[in-house]
């Protein structure tokens, strides 16, 4: 399967994920997860915007733009005024993203044992030990993903200062690259119901990164709604990522797990 079949799939599976909420009456799972995204969306907003606030004042009182006309100095004031507080709510939002995928972690590992359930039928329960093993391991990646996101954000927007050209198309790879990295650590939970490790999970996310990506997207432009995308946004994403990848069972490295599910 094709990048851009897989794409359509990780996109797509948003629509199955409410019905799959419906059909299986799993609303519930929204009320901890989406009181806990409010929060942690209230908290990075507050910090975004004292952050941002005190980088403006600092700026704008180094640097006195009171020598050009009034007009022109309360322009340039305010594009970088605007510039600045652009940046910092960019960084705030990624790090809101994997705060959210950190905290919720025990969280969504209940969440992905019911969809395993509910979905395919599974009846194995998970001790005490599993379920901490599986937090952990969420979290882990979570980690990881989120220093290698701001490496490669960090090296990406330093090759367009060199390499001038390149300029137009670092928005559209930055979203791109968040979008594989946030549906990487979700498509890992369904995998780790399935039973496969962490390496194996790697491998198979590799394989079908377009899922990955496909579903970082639509995360991003959710959350972008206000109040409803951070409510409803990392549940939604975590069970589209369960569906998606229940599209792709047809691969044969998927179906012959070497262990056997959690």
């Amino acid at each position: 399967m094709n990048v851009g079949v897989q794409l359509f799939l990780g996109i797509s599976s948003y629509i199955r994920a409410f019905r799959i909420l419906d059909k299986y009456n799993l609303w519930s799972i929204l009320i901890l997860p989406a009181i806990l995204s409010l929060c942690i969306a209230i908290v990075v907003v507050v910090l975004a915007w004292i952050t941002s606030e005190d980088i403006v004042i600092y700026v704008t009182d180094r640097y006195s733009f009171t020598d050009y006309d009034s007009n022109i100095g309360n322009m340039i004031t305010f594009i970088i005024s605007l510039l600045i507080r652009g940046m910092v709510l960019f960084l705030y939002i990624k790090l809101y993203r994997y705060l959210v995928l950190i905290i919720l972690s025990p969280v969504f590992v209940n969440i992905a044992r019911l969809l395993h359930k509910n979905i395919d039928g599974a009846s194995e329960k998970m001790n005490i030990w599993s379920y901490c093993f599986c937090s952990f391991r969420g979290i882990g990646i979570s980690i990881r993903n989120f220093i290698l996101e701001l490496f490669f954000t960090a090296l990406l927007l330093f090759l367009s200062i060199i390499i001038i050209w390149i300029l137009p198309v670092i928005p559209a790879i930055i979203l791109i690259l968040e979008g594989y990295f946030f549906g990487m650590v979700l498509m890992d939970y369904a995998y780790e119901m399935d039973g496969f490790t962490v390496i194996e999970s790697r491998k198979l996310i590799r394989k079908n990164a377009g899922i990955a990506i496909g579903n970082g997207l639509i995360f991003n432009l959710i959350i972008l709604i206000p109040v409803i995308g951070v409510v409803i946004g990392p549940v939604l994403a975590l069970v589209s990522a369960r569906v998606a990848i229940d599209e792709m069972k047809n691969v044969k490295f998927y179906v012959n797990p070497i262990h056997k599910p959690i």
